[in-house]
């Protein structure tokens, strides 16, 4: 199928493009929400400023994928694999990406905030100025993930995997990291207010926070 199909079929009613393969096709701007993607070809895909928004999206490979600025608000990504994807800017609000794996991907700036991200991978993700307020980060491995300025206030970091991980500058206000793995993370200037910290390893981490 190529994109020019599915956005005829789409247009007709149809939602379910399960195991679909549409590798590297474009679909930059396309309105999708409510689509089914489950278990499709999507590496190296063209979704910017797309809408998938309450997709169901499980499963899928999205390696390679170009997610700037896309609207994935609300999606089902469960076990997706998002290695190397880009999403600057993408907005993911309360989208579920249990044990979907974002290792290397590029995430500045994307909002997270509220999504379950719980035993995802992020090994080396980058994540600069990301919003994950209230985000469900629990066991995720977020080992070397760049963290600079972002923001998780509330977050639920139980068990997850810090280590190396730059958090300079990130708001951890009231964040639950007990049992976290913080072993080498770069804590300079993170605000960990209120953060629950019991068992947390902080062995050769820099920590002069507030």
């Amino acid at each position: 199928m190529n994109a020019d199909e599915l956005l005829k079929r789409y247009s007709a009613g149809e939602r379910n493009f399960h195991e679909t393969n549409l590798k590297e096709a474009s679909l930059q701007e396309a309105f999708l929400i409510h689509i089914g993607l489950v278990c499709a070809n999507l590496k190296e895909i063209n979704l910017a400023l797309a809408d998938l928004s309450w997709g169901n999206i499980i499963g899928t490979n999205l390696r390679n994928a170009y997610l700037i600025m896309t609207q994935l608000n609300g999606a089902k990504l469960t076990g997706a694999d998002l290695t190397f994807a880009r999403l600057t800017g993408a907005d993911l609000i309360e989208a579920n990406l249990e044990n979907a794996c974002l290792n290397d991907t590029k995430m500045i700036g994307v909002n997270l905030s509220g999504a379950s991200l719980y035993g995802a991978n992020l090994i080396e993700a980058n994540l600069i100025d990301a919003c994950l307020d209230k985000t469900d980060l629990r066991t995720a491995n977020l080992s070397e993930a760049k963290l600079r300025g972002a923001s998780l206030k509330g977050a639920d970091l139980r068990g997850a995997y810090l280590c190396q991980a730059n958090l300079h500058g990130a708001d951890l206000r009231g964040a639950d990291l007990r049992e976290a793995n913080l072993n080498g993370a770069f804590l300079w200037g993170a605000n960990l207010e209120a953060a629950k910290l019991d068992g947390a390893n902080l062995i050769d981490s820099i920590n002069f926070c507030f």
